[in-house]
């Protein structure tokens, strides 16, 4: 995985192009990998799932893990890849617990909330220059999901201080992803990931287990396939771009759910649904082209 080579792709496109492209491609395996994770039994405790999606992970990725052997780990931020593999257990975490005790427009929309947390440490720890035409854009895209989901009133609960957290761990696992980003190569990056996830996981579910039925682990080997993916995705993106001029791309995972869910359950758009996600891509769309005004610009004068 660490001989991809993508200097001939940056010197043909933008950086920022590059990354929104990557960014694209996760919003699509995410959504893809959430699809299928819906067809598992009810039965299977999220902890086990979670396990099972990290396990299956590490097999897919195994085979890189034995060619590089012990100098795959070789680091010299430690204590920062342990930070970020923290950072996403405890996000994915209390996603789970969020998703199960609240209804399910409400979850998804506090969750798409992400992007400004994102943005916000963004700028607060690596100094990103965010612009108000970005704000705009940024509060476009989720008021694009707000549309969509249309999450009526409810007292505020656990849940919803537990999604609150998650979207938080989530957006400091990012930052922690753009900082090693700069001096780590993608594949150390997702091997400390991939390894030491698994392990935390598999303590917690031992506790509960209960082994899954042989269609529950084919569809957990698929989904945990597509999590190497959608995190190769992830880490990409963020070696080319900034955080905070990718974190509205996230919302363009509810446009792709959209599709599969058709495809796969038989969901039937709404109008909302489809009014949202004009409202999302053009936010998308306008903050992209936002973004590459200077590099145009650039390009012209020389």
């Amino acid at each position: 995985m660490n001989s991809l080579n993508l200097s001939k792709l940056s010197d043909m496109c933008p950086p920022k192009l590059i990354g929104a492209s990557f960014m694209l491609l996760w919003a699509l395996s995410f959504s893809t990998a959430m699809a299928v994770a819906k067809t598992l039994s009810p039965g299977i405790d999220s902890v086990v799932l979670l396990f099972m999606r990290f396990f299956f992970g590490f097999l897919f990725f195994s085979p890189f893990i034995a060619k590089a052997g012990i100098k795959g780990f070789t680091t010299s931020r430690p204590l920062l890849h342990l930070s970020r593999v923290i950072l996403i257990s405890l996000a994915v975490a209390c996603t789970y617990y969020a998703y199960r005790n609240l209804p399910l427009a409400l979850a998804t929309s506090i969750g798409m909330t992400g992007p400004l947390f994102t943005t916000v440490f963004a700028m607060i720890i690596l100094k990103d220059n965010v612009s108000l035409s970005k704000w705009a854009l940024i509060i476009l895209g989720y008021f694009g999901v707000l549309v969509m989901v249309r999450p009526h009133e409810l007292p505020i609960s656990l849940g919803v201080w537990v999604e609150l957290c998650a979207n938080t761990f989530a957006a400091m696992a990012i930052i922690c992803t753009k900082i090693l980003s700069r001096t780590e190569k993608t594949f150390t990056i997702m091997l400390y990931a991939n390894t030491f996830t698994t392990i935390l996981a598999g303590i917690l579910a031992y506790t509960v287990w209960k082994t899954p039925e042989f269609n529950d682990v084919l569809i957990l080997m698929v989904v945990g396939a597509l999590g190497v993916f959608s995190q190769f995705c992830n880490v990409t993106a963020l070696k080319h771009a900034d955080p905070s001029y990718l974190a509205p791309f996230e919302y363009t995972r509810m446009c792709f759910a959209i599709p599969v869910g058709f495809m796969f359950f038989e969901e039937v758009p709404t109008l909302w649904v489809i009014v949202g996600s004009l409202i999302i891509i053009g936010a998308t769309y306008g903050l992209t082209r936002l973004e590459l005004k200077p590099t145009q610009k650039a390009v012209t004068a020389t």
